[in-house]
């Protein structure tokens, strides 16, 4: 299974709200700088967690984003299974075999299974308050290009000597 970069940054966003929960709402700019993810794209994934449920736009002057329910009400794979566009876990490891696709006749898929279970179950148990409050702040590893160049003007140039002037 890999989680994509959508999902990834669905979940930073979230635990970005759910650590600044009293200073909600929350724009999209806002959180986009605070996490290092590109702001449109953002947008675009906070469309589909509006779309899913997990939070609403504010209007007005005090506008952005909310949750709809509690953080702690929300699980990592409710929410993965959203971005994702279904169940994380659907098909055999090997799927391209003909062993029949069952854990009595084959058992990779029986190992399969046992361990996509568990890692569900670990996901369901998992509240986004949680996630949020046991991972560490940070940005993503690169900062879009953006903010890289509204970084670079922030920086003072170098001011230039004027050698051999009394």
């Amino acid at each position: 299974m890999k989680i994509t970069k959508a999902t990834a940054y669905a979940l930073h966003a979230l635990m970005y709200m759910a650590r600044h929960i009293t200073q909600l709402p929350a724009t999209a700019s806002t959180i986009a700088k605070a996490e290092g993810i590109p702001p449109g794209y953002l947008a675009k994934i906070l469309q589909r967690l509006v779309k899913a449920g997990f939070v609403k736009v504010v209007r007005g002057s005090s506008r952005g984003y909310v949750f709809t329910r509690p953080p702690e009400e929300i699980n990592l794979l409710e929410l993965f299974e959203v971005i994702e566009g279904g169940p994380l876990f659907n098909s055999c490891l090997l799927k391209y075999c003909n062993c029949g696709g069952t854990p009595e006749s084959c058992c990779i898929y029986a190992q399969w299974v046992s361990a996509t279970k568990r890692f569900t179950e670990l996901l369901a148990e998992t509240s986004l308050s949680t996630a949020a409050w046991q991972h560490p702040e940070h940005r993503f590893y690169s900062l879009p290009e953006s903010l890289k160049a509204a970084k670079n003007k922030a920086k003072p140039k170098p001011a230039k000597s004027k050698a051999g002037v009394s």
